[in-house]
């Protein structure tokens, strides 16, 4: 029956025919083919745009290597503890304590300190839910904290006056990262 139909077709009928096949044959293979491929294109180009930026970091990391060797290399005596944990907790506690004692802060309260170990470091975590001080108190055990030797770390500290507002009350939580010397 449809070759029937064809053979009744003049020549321009049969032209006209065969151009809206072709033209119907190339919206599927865009929409079912290109459309799809292009997509994927667009995505590896993304990808690759994403990874070119990725290496470029990592190069330039691998190039500040040996400035890192260096600096590690001047600060690590001080980051490195060959103390098992139990003994670098007791410490820390004792180092806490004499800083406070030489900044006249009078610890009331204290809780740990309590370690937590990752792949490369130790933290361990000393929380002083009670203090009281001056405000020059205060100023001296922050400076000789943050600023001393060791890699110490005021990472939560909250102040308010007492009731004759001569003096400051209020709680911390000192944190240090000990890196473990490596096993022998």
């Amino acid at each position: 029956m449809l070759a029937d139909r064809m053979s009744r077709l003049d020549g321009r009928e049969k032209f006209l025919l065969l151009l809206m096949m072709l033209v119907v044959l190339a919206l599927l293979l865009d929409w079912l083919v290109f459309g799809p491929l292009n997509a994927k294109c667009v995505g590896l180009d993304a990808d690759i745009a994403r990874e070119l930026k990725t290496l470029t970091y990592q190069r330039s990391m691998l190039q500040a290597g040996p400035l890192v060797e260096q600096r590690y290399a001047s600060i690590g005596p001080s980051l490195g503890s060959t103390l098992p944990p139990a003994e670098a907790k007791n410490a820390m506690k004792e180092e806490i304590a004499q800083i406070a004692t030489d900044s006249d802060v009078a610890l009331l309260a204290t809780k740990g300190p309590e370690s937590r170990a990752t792949e490369f470091y130790d933290e361990y975590t000393l929380d002083i839910s009670d203090f009281e001080t001056d405000e020059q108190g205060i100023l001296r055990f922050l400076h000789t904290v943050m600023l001393g030797e060791g890699t110490y770390r005021i990472a939560r500290l909250k102040l308010a006056p007492d009731s004759t507002g001569k003096r400051v009350k209020g709680t911390m939580r000192v944190t240090k990262v000990i890196i473990p010397a490596p096993p022998s």
